[in-house]
């Protein structure tokens, strides 16, 4: 008798446990000290009186929420809570390698079949942004080798771009400084690399100009009175006048600015903003260079007064040496190793370009090889560092078109980017043995 009752005990147990099926939720979650300055300089500049997105190739269903189809085993169906709202969506990536043997020249730079037309990118991070000519955006975070389509047809034409967060970008044109009826230009901002801009609404007219190398939040920008700081991605803006006898921003109109970001000894670990340069013109073509070692509470004008510059166009700083920099002007090239205290002026080679008429200096650039390199009106020139003699570079297929700018990352050394005028983008591969000889 007892064997057939235990079964009938043990049943309704059994039927508990197979009918009691709890439910699935599956969730897919995503300063080292700056070097001496001159202590001519240091009285100068005595007072006077986010977003981390990142590429992914398996998957980008971040922040979605997915449901179990089992039921509950309840009496009354219950309504499943609604999913929520998914943020805005991300460029899913569209890899494509940079082919060379396909380009039109071996130097010609392409995301292929198209040709990119400008690059964008830091001189400390290996991620390049670049345009092709069919008005697509693109991104690569390994110096070109692979691209990845940000978007089809992009909201803004040109942008400054953060190399603490390669996310975080800035565009704006600035205002027509030569026209007072001239339409207000918003600046803009992208925390998703490209794929969406918001307008900043305290940055009307400005200009980006410097991000700080370790801190995307922090930024100058330029109207056509004043240089402005920002701390905070722009919410707020703290305006930076020259409160010498000087007032240089009353006078000139910011042109660049750089800075020496990992000067110190040893090297700092992340990049500062212990010594910003500034160059700017005025309104008779007369071109100033300030200097600042407390961003931008005090400026020092390192300008050669004996030989005032005409017509700023570009600066170059050297990043880990305490007061060396070239500067682009319309009659060469000056150079600096002491903050000023000496300056230098480079034409030889150049000056058959600086006579012409329609003939200009561009862009200039250093690199490891201990060379500099000039974008100018006639293609891309170079020398020794320590020389006296430009030469323009033979053997590349932009050899007669205009150079406009150039990009080198210290992440590739050696491969130098030129933005031509008319035919794009080229790569130009530097050598070691370059000017050996000159």
């Amino acid at each position: 008798m007892r064997s057939y009752i235990r079964p009938f005990l043990l049943l309704p147990a059994l039927i508990v446990a197979l009918v009691v099926i709890p439910t699935v939720v599956l969730s897919a979650a995503g300063t080292g000290s700056a070097a001496m300055i001159p202590s001519a300089l240091a009285e100068a500049l005595a007072p006077e009186g986010s977003l981390d997105w990142q590429f992914n190739l398996t998957d980008d269903r971040q922040g979605v929420v997915l449901y179990s189809t089992v039921p509950t085993p309840t009496p009354t169906p219950t309504r499943m809570p609604a999913p929520p709202t998914p943020r805005p969506p991300v460029p899913y990536p569209n890899p494509t390698l940079a082919p060379s043997s396909r380009t039109a020249g071996a130097d010609q730079a392409m995301v292929y079949p198209n040709k990119i037309i400008k690059v964008i990118g830091d001189r400390l991070s290996s991620t390049v942004y670049a345009y092709t000519e069919n008005s697509a955006l693109y991104r690569s975070n390994d110096n070109g080798r692979v691209w990845y389509v940000v978007q089809a047809n992009p909201d803004v034409d040109d942008f400054v771009m953060s190399a603490a967060n390669p996310d975080i970008l800035y565009s704006g044109k600035g205002a027509d400084c030569d026209d007072p009826d001239a339409a207000n230009e918003p600046l803009y901002i992208s925390k998703d690399g490209g794929y969406s801009w918001e307008e900043v609404p305290t940055g009307m007219n400005l200009r980006p100009l410097l991000i700080h190398g370790a801190d995307a939040n922090s930024l100058f920008a330029a109207d056509c009175d004043m240089l402005y700081l920002s701390a905070d991605g722009g919410t707020s803006w703290m305006a930076k006048p020259d409160n010498s006898m000087a007032q240089l921003w009353s006078s000139y109109r910011v042109v660049a600015m750089a800075d020496a970001s990992l000067v110190g000894d040893p090297e700092p670990n992340a990049p500062h903003w212990d010594q910003i340069y500034v160059i700017g013109n005025n309104a008779a073509g007369e071109g100033v260079i300030a200097f600042t070692g407390d961003q931008g509470n005090s400026w020092a004008n390192i300008t050669d007064l004996n030989r005032v510059p005409e017509t700023l166009t570009a600066l170059s700083v050297d990043e880990r040496v305490a007061g060396k920099l070239w500067l682009v002007t319309r009659d060469g090239v000056l150079s600096t190793d002491d903050f000023g205290v000496n300056w230098a002026l480079s034409d030889r080679g150049l000056r058959q370009i600086i006579a012409t008429t329609g003939g200009s200096l561009n862009d200039i650039t250093y690199a490891f090889d201990g060379n500099l390199y000039l974008a100018t009106s006639n293609s891309l020139y170079v020398k020794t560092i320590g020389g006296t003699q430009w030469k323009k570079l033979g053997g590349i297929s932009f050899g007669t078109d205009n150079a406009v700018s150039l990009l080198l990352t210290d992440t590739d050394p050696t491969r130098l980017w030129v933005s031509s005028e008319d035919e794009g983008v080229f790569r130009y591969i530097i050598a070691p043995d370059e000017t050996e000889g000159r």
